[in-house]
Formats: structure tokens, sequence, C-alpha cells
């Protein structure tokens, strides 16, 4: 009984313990490099994860966070993101079932820092380490569709997407416009209506909807055009 009893508290006192130990790491790295809005330091993973006490789930919450912040200091300022895929590299090594990283943190790659190989190998990985999920590829597809414009790698990704559970309903509708090659005017607005929908940040919603304006405005001058109206 007494073993039990000093189970709970010694479990408690290991997570504030390797919480804290990562807290501090964090804080102290941010301080440091405060002057230059950047990190001086990030481990790899392998070298943090004996320091966490078996807690790398929350160690991987607290760096999302931090690189939230990281994006929305240095949107503002310089627009440099020189540790962005370092840093997400960590957090989906850390718990490689957090899908947030991988999802947010491509579309920070891919729109913000400007590096798609670094947000592809992202998903890619997220893909690999959560089979069962259909966002990843779902993300994949919608890469290789508004931006790659690699109709062949679209379909793969969002076949696979579209036979996992709890996929969205418009996914087989995708797959079927791509087997007839029509509609990518219509599957493009979905898709930014949809990152619009599920942004957490305000500048890839003012992405998304300057997207939208402007599909919306050449759908308007195709339907004037076919009518025979002036632009």
């Amino acid at each position: 009984m007494k073993r039990s009893a000093l189970a709970v508290p010694l479990l408690l006192v290991a997570f504030l313990v390797g919480s804290m130990m990562w807290a501090a790491l964090l804080e102290r790295t941010r301080a440091r490099a405060a002057a230059r809005g950047d990190w001086l330091f990030l481990p790899n993973a392998a070298q943090l994860k004996p320091m966490l006490l078996g807690y790398q789930g929350v160690a991987a919450d607290l760096l999302w966070i931090q690189v939230v912040q990281y994006v929305g200091l240095h949107w503002e300022t310089d627009k440099k993101f020189t540790q962005l895929s370092k840093a997400l590299e960590l957090a989906t090594s850390l718990d490689p079932h957090f899908l947030e990283p991988y999802r947010f943190g491509a579309l920070y790659l891919l729109y913000l820092s400007r590096e798609p190989d670094a947000a592809v190998a992202l998903l890619k990985k997220g893909a690999a380490a959560n089979p069962t999920r259909w966002e990843l590829p779902h993300d994949l597809g919608r890469y290789y569709y508004l931006e790659a414009r690699d109709y062949s790698q679209a379909l793969q990704w969002w076949q696979q997407a579209a036979r996992l559970p709890s996929r969205p309903d418009y996914l087989p509708r995708f797959v079927a416009r791509l087997h007839a090659r029509t509609g990518h005017a219509e599957t493009a607005l979905e898709l930014w209506l949809e990152l619009y929908r599920t942004a957490q940040s305000d500048y890839m919603r003012d992405l998304a909807l300057g997207e939208i304006e402007r599909l919306k405005s050449d759908q308007g001058q195709a339907l004037r055009r076919g009518s025979g109206q002036a632009p």
C-alpha cells in the first residue's frame, strides 16, 4: 500500500521537474536571443528526451507555443524564419502524433518562410508517423494541387486520404474531379475556404482571404465573358 501511495506523488514530481527543466531551457534560450529575436540553441530530440522523464508530449506542446510566438514576432518584424524548420523538426520528433506542428507548421514553411521542400518533408514525416490520419495526406494533396500543380501527385495523396476514417466529405469529390480533369477552379476555391476556416493566425487567414477573393473575381470575369458581357 505504501508503494502505491507513493507512486502518484513521485509521478507528479517527475512531471513537474521535467516540465520545469524544459520550460527553463526554452526561457533561457529565448532570453539570450531576445536582442536578435531568434533562438540561439535548439537541441536534437535524442539529446533532449532523457531530460524530459517521459513527458515528451508536454515538451512538444510548450515548444509549439514558442514556435507560434516566434512566427508571429518575425512576421511583424523582419519576416525571416531561419530556425523555423529546425524547431518544427524537434517538436514533431518529441511527439510524432501531435498533428498541429505538422499541419500548421507546413503552412508557415510554405507561405511565410517560402520553404516548400521543408514543408513537404514535414508533411511526409507526419503521414508516415500517423498512417491512420487523413489530415497529412490531405494536406500533401492540397500542396501538390494548389502550389506544385502536380495533379497526379495530388490524386495519389487524396486517394490515400479518402480511404481513411473521418475524412471530409469533399475528398471523394476532389478525387472524381481529378480523374475527370475538370473543376479545378471550384476545387481551389473549396481548399482556400477550408484553409480560411481552420486558420489559427491572422496572417494565414488574410492570405486565404486574398486567394478566395482572387478566385471569385476570376470566376466572375469568366462568367461575364461567357455571357458576352464586358469585363
